[in-house]
């Protein structure tokens, strides 16, 4: 298990450097990743985008994300986008 920490805002100037870090914890870990978002402030769409595609990788190669520690308005950008349903998203 591999836990990558998001820390404040995941825009366009931030997606690059969280991006990386995700592809680094993928090639690590096989099973399960956890994204722990207790400082992330905030999502644009394309950090959304990120989220979904690491889902797929992760889970085509039989492995779990887990996403928590969601703060209140970015949990609702999950909610409004239907995003919630489909990640694995614990409080």
């Amino acid at each position: 298990m591999k836990t990558v920490y998001i820390d404040g805002p995941l825009d366009a100037v931030h997606l690059e450097e969280v991006k990386e870090k995700i592809a680094e914890a993928q090639a690590q870990v096989g099973d399960i990743i956890t994204l722990d978002c207790t400082e992330m402030s905030y999502i644009c769409s394309s950090g959304l985008r990120v989220f979904l595609q690491m889902h797929k990788d992760v889970t085509a190669a039989g492995g779990k994300l887990i996403i928590k520690g969601l703060q209140p308005l970015v949990k609702n950008v999950f909610n409004m986008t239907g995003f919630a349903q489909v990640l694995n998203i614990e409080e």
